[in-house]
């Protein structure tokens, strides 16, 4: 059963509302449905929105946060439990560590780098953790794309992508979770 979900998700608000409006529906669906949140632990942008929404439903939240992101992503005091990390990569393993599934929002460099460091530990099979993609309006269709090329050069194994759950609403992430579990 999936008990905590870590989300990528950008620390930057986006262009398009609805990046924020999807990111306090997961928030508060999340707590709704029991399940704790992982994420980056800034309190700006996406992240911020996401945190706070779950907050506000009385949804458990950790947030990971590198001390060099403190003031630049403005940790969130706020949330249930906040871990310090060194580096990018102690926070990444640590979200690993502290979740059962991902679930991928819009966002930039940062979020493409978690999701493919999650993707490759499944790939190379040092983990089998589902990752779920919230594709809002064909967000992430250029990275498909990409990945579609990777295999039709022979750079990537046959279906890999299939190893991505692709969701279009808070509320498929949502069923596809409590169907996995």
């Amino acid at each position: 059963m999936t008990k905590s979900v870590c989300v990528f998700c950008g620390s930057r608000d986006g262009s398009l509302p609805e990046f924020q409006e999807v990111a306090v529906e997961l928030g508060r669906s999340l707590a709704k449905a029991g399940i704790n949140l992982v994420y980056g632990g800034g309190q700006v942008g996406l992240m911020g929105h996401l945190a706070r929404a779950a907050l506000a439903d009385g949804g458990h939240v950790t947030g990971i946060i590198p001390e060099f992101l403190n003031k630049r992503e403005i940790r969130f005091d706020e949330v249930s439990l906040v871990v310090e990390t060194k580096t990018l990569r102690d926070r990444i393993k640590k979200m690993e560590e502290h979740s059962d599934a991902f679930i991928v929002l819009p966002g930039g460099i940062g979020t493409l780098d978690e999701l493919m460091q999650m993707f490759t530990m499944n790939l190379l099979k040092q983990q089998n953790k589902p990752i779920y993609i919230l594709n809002l309006n064909g967000f992430w269709n250029p990275f498909f794309t990409m990945m579609d090329a990777f295999e039709d050069a022979g750079f990537i194994y046959p279906g890999s992508r299939e190893l991505l759950k692709i969701c279009t609403t808070v509320e498929d992430v949502i069923l596809a979770i409590e169907t996995d579990s």
